[in-house]
């Protein structure tokens, strides 16, 4: 009861579902952000017990950390459910229109891709996963990939990455359960061998795979949706497997500068999902996307030596 009362009056707890790891903020002080626990943090509490006079060792501070008196902590699901009403206008709408291009159709793919994202990270559509990754192409220093960072929100920017390895397939997995969005940087450096499982990675819609330390084999959930950037026009490889993929050229410098309401364009999402808005590609949009792409596909050596 003593170490309960000295944890609770000394420190802020919480364990991130996402991470996997217990975060803490010390109280009464000027550190206002929650940092993971790591061995100099559970010393110093071990130490700061002592000079109170209380018995308190290491092995006591970890059995503490691992139990329930450190409450769960989802932050994806915080930041949805505490979001205010929506104000009516289209803000999706608007975070697709910064991204200059000549697509006719960019705009409400985009918006269907968002949604998916959302809802997906709500749980929605469990036999699914957000399958298809808009792909933003055109020079440097058109702003591609801060504006892909742009999307998340400054609470949630630790669960964005444009670092994954695909040659490392069961960290790749591990990342669909601990990111909420992933870029897929100058994707026209997959190689050939690694675009099956891209494919299957982009479609896979829960995780099955044992965590180090663990005996078992564990379903995680997956919140991780996918975009990318390149440089170089002829992507796709595999006219099969363009479906995946929303290809759009970037004509000019996206706009990054202006604020965005995250608020209200979150809001805006959770609304039109309860609402009924389709968040999911049907036959149409497919289609649309297989003949967008079709200027970005890669010709076989077999069909330039024909034409030649």
């Amino acid at each position: 009861m003593q170490m309960d009362e000295f944890m609770k009056r000394r420190y802020d707890f919480r364990f991130n579902q996402l991470t996997s790891q217990v975060e803490c903020r010390e109280r009464n002080s000027f550190n206002f952000y929650f940092h993971p626990v790591d061995k100099r943090l559970m010393a110093s509490i071990a130490m700061n017990a002592h000079y109170e006079g209380l018995k308190l060792w290491d092995k006591d501070v970890v059995r503490y950390l691992n139990s329930d008196h450190v409450p769960v902590y989802q932050p994806i699901e915080e930041f949805l459910y505490d979001l205010p009403h929506w104000d009516g206008k289209d803000h999706i709408g608007d975070l697709a229109k910064r991204v200059p291009c000549d697509h006719p159709h960019w705009a409400k793919l985009f918006r269907r891709w968002f949604l998916s994202m959302i809802a997906h990270w709500r749980g929605m559509g469990k036999n699914h996963a957000n399958s298809t990754s808009p792909i933003l192409i055109g020079p440097q220093a058109y702003r591609k990939s801060t504006f892909c960072r742009l999307i998340l929100p400054p609470c949630l920017q630790a669960y964005y990455t444009d670092s994954i390895d695909f040659s490392r397939k069961r960290d790749a997995e591990m990342y669909l359960n601990r990111f909420a969005l992933i870029n897929i940087d100058e994707f026209d450096q997959i190689t050939l061998t690694q675009q099956g499982f891209l494919k299957h990675i982009l479609q896979k819609p829960v995780v099955n795979l044992r965590k180090s330390y663990s005996n078992s084999v564990q379903e995680l959930r997956r919140y991780a949706s996918f975009i990318a950037t390149s440089n170089q026009k002829d992507l796709l490889t595999d006219p099969s497997g363009s479906r995946r993929f929303m290809c759009v050229e970037v004509t000019g410098t996206i706009d990054t500068a202006r604020p965005i309401d995250y608020e209200q364009l979150y809001a805006q999402a959770m609304y039109e999902i309860c609402h009924g808005e389709r968040y999911w590609f049907d036959d149409k949009d497919e289609a649309i996307l297989a003949q967008g792409n079709r200027e970005f596909e890669q010709t076989p050596p077999a069909i330039q030596l024909f034409y030649r």
